[in-house]
């Protein structure tokens, strides 16, 4: 549909609060199209705007942010859960221009400042919320659709693997004894070998998962997100006697449940990539501008520099598989969390020397950095790149 379509066939419902102000840009709405065929349903609060969506459907909501007690945001994540096809433009001033950002990431399309709005840039805004709302309705589905293929595959192929366990473990209980020594030992790798496979389709049904709900980012401490990734290594860091160092550790924001995702990848690694030494693990971070580093440092065997770009993509391992299990897919998942984060990661290492993983987590929400576009992205398709 061209832009004169849309804009003669707009529905529209303005929520603001000053009713003669409201008249003015009900005024702009109908200049935009000569057929002035849009429709302007007018509300006062957010309250009766809820109403006016569960009785009627509407093609365009315009959201005063001066609303009362932050009720402009609320109306904007509740919309966002009942009636998410709404494209959202936003009205401030440019003293609030932080507010729309925050507007935008919490799903609004775009912003307009009060007392600026022209003809064309009212129509542009219309528009390109129109165009970017369905391009994001059309990506989630697109993101159902495989999330849906995933799961299924997944599911279908591990169930012959488990099949495969099953029958050769019954074959060796039962008849292991009139086998030659080689035919026994190509049977009991058989269940090792589903194990792994097993483990190689769970990493990748998690890789391809990984970011579909988008981020919930908040100010957090890393304390609290390495204590919870050292509760599910327990056993490995008990069994390889590892010690780990914490020390100081600056507040970031980002989502703390990715966060455990990070840490628990990268101690992870770092008790297992060592060779005749126990485990120790130092993690600390150091405040640099607007990103805090994370310094993740281990005594392990340490990465070719060659490999040290290359570990960062998905199947890819430095190391002989036979030596240390794995998939190949824990590191691939870390960079793109921090990435999702507007972070970016990397490693100093030596054959024999051990590692250092830094990575960059931003200090504040990343509205004071980046603009309102950045904002959609970062809270919403960021993690499906």
């Amino acid at each position: 549909m061209n832009l004169e379509n849309q804009l003669e066939e707009l529905k529209v419902l303005l929520v603001k609060e000053n009713t003669d102000r409201a008249k003015r840009v009900i005024t702009q709405l109908n200049e935009i199209s000569d057929a002035k065929k849009n429709r302007v349903t007018h509300v006062t609060s957010t309250d009766e705007a809820f109403a006016c969506l569960e009785v009627d459907n509407y093609s365009l909501l315009f959201l005063d942010l001066s609303l009362p007690d932050n009720s402009a945001l609320d109306l904007i994540t509740l919309i966002q859960k009942t009636a998410p096809s709404i494209p959202i433009i936003v009205l401030s001033t440019w003293e609030n221009e932080a507010l729309c950002n925050t507007a935008i990431q919490k799903g609004a399309q775009d912003y307009l400042i009060k007392g600026e709005i022209s003809k064309p840039l009212l129509s542009r805004a219309i528009h390109h919320s129109i165009e970017r709302k369905k391009q994001l309705l059309s990506l989630s589905l697109q993101i159902d659709n495989l999330q849906a293929f995933a799961k299924a595959a997944s599911h279908d192929l591990k169930a012959p693997l488990g099949n495969i366990k099953m029958i050769s473990e019954i074959v060796i209980e039962e008849a292991g004894d009139h086998m030659e020594s080689s035919v026994r030992e190509m049977l009991h790798s058989l269940p090792v070998i589903a194990g792994r496979l097993k483990k190689l389709i769970d990493d990748l049904l998690q890789f391809s998962m990984l970011g579909q709900e988008g981020l919930e980012p908040d100010h957090i401490s890393l304390n609290t997100a390495i204590q919870a990734a050292c509760e599910l290594l327990e056993m490995q860091i008990q069994n390889q006697k590892a010690t780990i160092n914490i020390g100081h550790l600056d507040e970031v924001y980002a989502d703390p449940d990715l966060m455990m995702t990070v840490f628990q990848n990268l101690v992870g690694n770092a008790c297992k990539y060592v060779k005749d030494v126990a485990p120790i693990i130092s993690i600390s971070t150091k405040n640099e501008d607007q990103f805090v580093t994370v310094m993740i440092q281990d005594n392990g065997i340490g990465i070719p520099e060659k490999e040290q770009q290359r570990i960062f993509n998905p199947l890819i391992r430095a190391v002989n598989t036979c030596d240390y299990e794995g998939t190949g897919l824990g590191l691939a998942m870390v960079k793109k969390i921090i990435e999702a984060h507007y972070g970016k990661i990397w490693v100093e290492s030596s054959p024999g020397n051990g590692s250092t993983f830094f990575f960059t987590l931003p200090k504040l929400n990343p509205q004071t950095i980046h603009d309102s576009k950045d904002q959609q992205n970062f809270n919403q398709i960021s993690l499906l790149d």
